[in-house]
């Protein structure tokens, strides 16, 4: 009885073990990165092939530093003048391993909006250039969504401050709806259900998809405006 009990343990802990690795589109926290400096493009660990995307000539705006945000580092995203990158280029990307999106899929990240003199904005995709959702959070801390491509941010749904936030979009391609909830460190939470995606066709998400989750700053100008970022995580778990 008891081997049999030692038995199912194992096999109990390797199913978990198993349902993680499998679940995991994304993982990030900068734990291994040297303070000071960019990200690695190539992230560590499970899950195998994931990676950060960026320009190379915007490694002056990419500081690994010393944080408590999640973790005891955080990567510092901050507007510093590099003239040139043109505008379309300045994207810091989280890009997932190749999946379908047949299944939900959860994207998560803990941030810290601080020294705002402009917006800043989140980006969605399938990794493909195809966009799920759009967000925005003004120098003001207020948070708005954008209802289609053209839409200039006009669905306002609250207000994160310059306090830690951790964002979660819960994306559900086949229904092309998605619900997003902000969890502040002080405060209620703020939720968005049911929003409409900004691709609005099902057969135009790249088939296998490399969800993405992208950052950037809305002015080209230099400043001291920094989003830190603690951690990034792309799953098919909820988390």
């Amino acid at each position: 009885m008891k081997k049999l009990q030692v038995y199912l343990s194992a096999i109990v802990i390797c199913a978990a073990m198993w349902s993680c690795k499998t679940s995991a589109i994304l993982s990030a926290s900068f734990e291994s990165d040297a303070i000071n400096s960019a990200p690695a493009t190539d992230l560590p660990g499970d899950p195998s092939g994931d990676v950060i995307e960026y320009h190379s000539d915007m490694a002056p705006q990419l500081k690994v530093q010393s944080s408590t945000i999640a973790g005891s580092k955080a990567l510092h995203f901050t507007n510093v003048s590099i003239p040139d990158v043109p505008g379309h280029s300045r994207w810091l990307s989280f890009k997932g391993i190749g999946t379908d999106l047949t299944k939900t899929i959860w994207f998560t990240h803990t941030g810290q909006n601080t020294g705002a003199s402009h917006d800043f904005h989140i980006d969605v995709s399938d990794g493909h250039g195809n966009l799920i959702a759009r967000m925005q959070i003004a120098s003001s801390g207020q948070v708005a969504l954008a209802t289609n491509i053209t839409d200039n941010y006009s669905d306002v749904i609250g207000n994160v401050g310059s306090q830690v936030h951790t964002i979660i979009f819960t994306v559900s391609a086949s229904t092309l709806k998605y619900n997003v909830s902000i969890y502040p460190a002080s405060g209620p939470a703020i939720t968005a259900v049911d929003k409409p995606m900004i691709t609005d066709n099902p057969l135009s998400f790249n088939n296998p998809a490399h969800p993405m989750l992208s950052f950037g700053h809305s002015e080209e100008t230099g400043s001291g405006h920094t989003y830190a970022i603690g951690s990034v995580s792309i799953s098919k778990k909820k988390p």
